[in-house]
């Protein structure tokens, strides 16, 4: 067992570890951050490490693969894992400003811990039924956490995120069936092996099969048309996870995506899928921000926000139909992904001081957050501008790169989604502005615990100046990311050993049109 296990073994033991704890708040708050931030450094670390030395793998119970459990941490991987680790010891620092003694009874730590297990362990899996525990995992967290002191709204809009999910576990279970019938195994690096072979209708039973798992990622990335059920979730998470909900859960399915639809599903008629995501993104765009423009309420806005800017990783995969874009527009999908994991996260706990401060989250009962709170006025202000892409923050250069692309590609209609939608974000972040941080006058003191929930919130919303003003090495690393992506043989050989290739389309194209069954593949 190598280094990699740790990412998913150190939130398990800290699970427990917390709930041990549980008669102890302080120790238990300070187990959670000191976890967090040590696990933070580590995945920074190994992230160094496989940038020089190429994909780690850990195979568990000593089977080869493809058939033991393969835990893989290439550069995608390892770049999630360090936003992921990064984002959580934020709230780790900020939620003990925000969790209430009835949360804490309710065993809020070690489900945050459980939950990130979930998180961590999508991120570095091999196989795609091991994806699935880890979405179960994580949702099983997911579901303790947004229960956590419980209100009527709390356990209704928990009950249907609860029944949603287990639709998408269905699904995803009968996906996995279908795929497994057409391949013959599991594991992404052997899957990706088998299918560059496909050819004939083999090909198009898998392209038909792969729908399912499509549906099943989109919605839990919170694509159109499957999004409905995030704006009402997201709202009701307690005060600072919703940070963490808003910044990485959805992310998990733009990761599946990434991972699944552009390196592990390579049969002719793929393509077929990536232009679906691409119609569907611009829908996500587009609906999402109307959907923004309409609501009163801090974290609702911000919600509906998460749906429009889904729209635009989305967008990326979808380029990557494209073969002469396709490193370019994932590579941009993954520098656009660490841009809205900061800035996400940032503006929903920006937005928790706020609502602090004025002790409500509805804007026509705020005002005058600037002049109680300058900093917190501040940090909202860069953050806001930055999800609208405003320069110089990490916002422009991300939408640049993506719509650059696009261009290339003659994609000149998601363009203009892409643009509009920009537009229309700054408008809605500028009526968050105007109600609750400029306009009114603020009567009563501003409540003591914003100082303390503001040193983590600006540490992210520092990050997104960082990534705007000195791109290069992000951008650097987002392209040799992509290319392990689109080009996954290092992934294969990492999984399967150097004697595994990857078929060219040329050598595709001189096969038998019909009958490449899963055990004849090499």
């Amino acid at each position: 067992m190598n280094a990699v296990v740790l990412v998913i073994l150190v939130p398990f033991l800290t699970a427990i570890g917390t709930a041990l704890l549980h008669d102890r708040p302080r120790a238990e708050s300070a187990l959670n951050a000191v976890s967090c931030l040590g696990l933070t450094a580590f995945v920074f670390w190994l992230l160094a490490k496989v940038d020089a030395d190429g994909p780690q793998v850990s195979m568990m119970g000593g089977y080869a693969a493809p058939y033991g459990i393969a835990f893989v941490a290439d550069r995608l991987s390892c770049i999630m894992l360090c936003l992921s680790m990064a984002v959580a010891s934020v709230v780790a620092l900020y939620v003990p400003s925000t969790v209430t003694p009835l949360q804490q009874a309710h065993f809020f730590h070690p489900l945050f811990q459980v939950l990130l297990l979930g998180v961590n362990w999508s991120f570095i899996t091999g196989d795609l039924f091991n994806l699935f525990v880890s979405y179960e995992v994580m949702l099983i967290g997911s579901y303790g956490v947004m229960m956590c002191g419980s209100s009527r709204q709390q356990v209704r809009q928990t009950l249907t995120y609860v029944a949603i999910n287990l639709l998408g576990g269905a699904l995803f279970v009968v996906g996995l069936g279908l795929v497994y019938s057409i391949v013959g195994t599991l594991n992404m690096a052997d899957i990706a092996v088998v299918t560059s072979r496909l050819s004939g209708p083999r090909a198009g039973m898998l392209t038909a099969a792969s729908m399912v798992l499509l549906a099943v990622f989109a919605l839990k990335a919170g694509a159109f048309p499957l999004f409905f059920w995030l704006p009402d979730s997201y709202p009701i998470v307690p005060l600072g996870v919703n940070g963490f909900f808003a910044g990485l859960l959805t992310k998990v399915g733009i990761y599946s995506l990434l991972r699944v639809f552009v390196m592990t599903f390579r049969q002719p008629g793929n393509e077929f899928a990536l232009g679906i995501l691409l119609v569907a993104s611009a829908f996500t765009m587009v609906v999402g921000v109307l959907g923004a423009l309409c609501q009163w309420e801090i974290r609702r806005v911000l919600s509906w926000h998460i749906v429009s800017q889904v729209g635009y990783m989305v967008m990326g995969i979808g380029l990557a139909a494209d073969a002469g874009i396709a490193t370019a527009a994932i590579a941009a999908t993954i520098f656009y992904v660490v841009h809205h994991i900061v800035v996400k996260a940032s503006l929903f706990l920006v937005g928790g001081i706020a609502e602090e401060i004025s002790g409500s989250g509805r804007l026509k009962e705020m005002g005058g957050v600037a002049l109680a709170a300058p900093g917190a006025a501040v940090l909202f202000f860069v953050a806001a501008l930055s999800l609208a892409g405003m320069p110089p923050f990490s916002g422009f250069l991300a939408k640049l790169v993506l719509v650059r692309t696009a261009l290339q590609g003659s994609h000149f209609w998601i363009v203009a989604a892409a643009v509009a939608t920009s537009f229309l974000t700054l408008l809605s972040m500028m009526k968050i502005w105007s109600h609750a941080f400029w306009g009114g006058w603020h009567d009563a003191p501003p409540r003591p615990l914003w100082r303390r929930m503001a040193a983590p919130a600006s540490v992210l919303v520092a990050a997104t100046v960082v990534l705007g003003l000195w791109a290069q090495p992000f951008l650097r690393l987002a392209s040799d990311a992509a290319k392990g992506v689109v080009d996954p043989v290092d992934y294969v050989h990492a999984v399967l050993g150097p004697e595994a290739r990857l078929a060219t389309r040329a050598e595709v194209a001189r096969l038998e049109p019909v009958t490449f069954a899963a055990e004849d593949r090499p």
